[in-house]
């Protein structure tokens, strides 16, 4: 089952890194395989999420099964044989320093199809979302 998972420290606390994130807006700023995102961030909530594929968008429908302000959030959803599992957490690392974490796990029929490139485009995309994340945020509390 192939996963993608990415922790970075962002000089913030939860709260200042919660209001970028709950802001869906700025998905598409740190995030830039996504190209639209519409629906609600909340508890059963559901989002669709349009990925860039090629020319075009590829819209992937999920629902929040976990949902945490300032903590976590936690969606499953999918697309032609390939479920995905996904969670941000955000958790005090040190005094002023949050540990933002994103891990998604991969299943069914088409998931076997995510190695090699495609697996090492996925997980560097995801690599550099976190990092566009962390200057976000510290950018708006500057």
């Amino acid at each position: 089952m192939p996963t993608v998972q990415h922790a970075i420290d962002v000089a913030a606390t939860p709260e200042d890194c919660w209001r970028v994130f709950s802001d869906l807006s700025t998905w598409t700023r740190w995030f830039p395989m996504l190209r639209k995102i519409d629906g609600e961030l909340r508890a059963g909530g559901r989002l669709r999420l349009g990925f860039a594929a090629g020319p075009a968008n590829f819209p992937v429908d999920v629902t929040i099964e976990e949902y945490r302000p300032r903590e976590l959030v936690r969606w499953v959803g999918g697309k032609l044989g390939v479920r995905g599992d996904h969670y941000y957490s955000f958790a005090v690392n040190n005094p002023g320093t949050t540990r933002v974490t994103s891990r998604e796990c991969f299943s069914g029929l088409g998931a076997r199809l995510i190695t090699g490139p495609i697996f090492a485009k996925l997980d560097g995309e995801t690599h550099r979302s976190m990092e566009r994340f962390k200057a976000l945020v510290e950018a708006a509390i500057a």
